[in-house]
């Protein structure tokens, strides 16, 4: 397994012949035992934004109607989850030259607090082929674990591991989302108290 480092990316071809499909998955735990996150995901064009609020994926928006990205919920993992993101990277639209994934917290809850931050990625035949394991994330309440994007026509995945201390709203506007007419959605927490 390919094991990444902040800042360092990866070419998907060059690690598997089964890539039009990939599922990335974000995992944490906590000591708690309570603690948890929500997963988002950001279709962005060459310039950076989002093309409409519609490239914006998150609980209340979870699946592409092209079929290129769709959220498949958590799996509890002992003291933690994951959160899988299936994507088909075929039915991506060519405009479309980065695709961010991130994930935030809720009433005040950091990143800080969980532990064992880790990326996956697996191919279409669900061999996992690489790994980035996330240190330091600090007080914030939104994180970009990493990015999809396309060079040359291949695609590839940089590790990212930047925090937002403005948690979603401010991360989903630095990438054009409007968040005004749900930014009230948004900031509710999705699985109750």
């Amino acid at each position: 397994m390919y094991e990444l480092t902040k800042g360092a990316n990866v070419g998907l071809a060059a690690l598997s012949e089964s890539i039009d499909s990939v599922i990335v998955s974000l995992g944490w735990t906590s000591p708690t035992g309570e603690g948890d996150a929500d997963v988002s995901v950001l279709l962005l064009d060459e310039n950076g934004k989002v093309r409409s609020d519609a490239d914006f994926y998150f609980y209340n928006h979870p699946v592409a109607a092209d079929g290129s990205v769709q959220l498949l919920g958590k799996t509890p993992t002992g003291n933690g989850n994951k959160d899988r993101i299936s994507f088909d990277l075929t039915a991506v639209p060519d405009e479309i030259a980065r695709i961010v994934v991130a994930a935030s917290r809720y009433d005040g809850a950091h990143f800080g607090d969980l532990d064992d931050l880790l990326l996956t990625l697996a191919d279409g035949s669900g061999e996992e082929l690489l790994r980035f394991a996330i240190g330091d994330t600090g007080s914030v309440s939104a994180f970009i674990f990493g990015e999809l994007y396309r060079r040359g026509g291949d695609w590839k995945l940089r590790a990212v591991g930047q925090g937002y201390d403005t948690g979603l709203a401010g991360l989903a506007t630095d990438f054009g989302v409007d968040v005004d007419d749900d930014a009230a959605a948004e900031q509710e927490t999705p699985d109750g108290p």
